[in-house]
């Protein structure tokens, strides 16, 4: 279990929790729809990038040396 009270550790758990209902409904799975969704009811490509990187950001804003060293994983600067 995680120590740690942080209520944006809660925030980032809830982004991700809407980011992967939005990958279910990319694929074909169950689940609501959002305003930011397309006809289809799956999150543009673009959507989805742009709560990735708010994740993300969201991330670095909590453990900055983590954000430091992402590029060391991912081979970007």
């Amino acid at each position: 279990m995680c120590s740690i009270t942080d209520p944006r550790l809660a925030l980032i758990g809830t982004a991700i929790d809407e980011l992967a209902e939005a990958a279910r409904i990319a694929a074909g799975g169950p689940g609501a729809g959002t305003p930011d969704t397309t006809a289809a009811g799956a999150l543009s490509q673009d959507a989805m990038a742009e709560r990735v990187a708010s994740i993300w950001a969201m991330v670095a804003d909590l453990d900055p040396a983590l954000a430091r060293r992402l590029s060391q994983y991912t081979g970007h600067a």
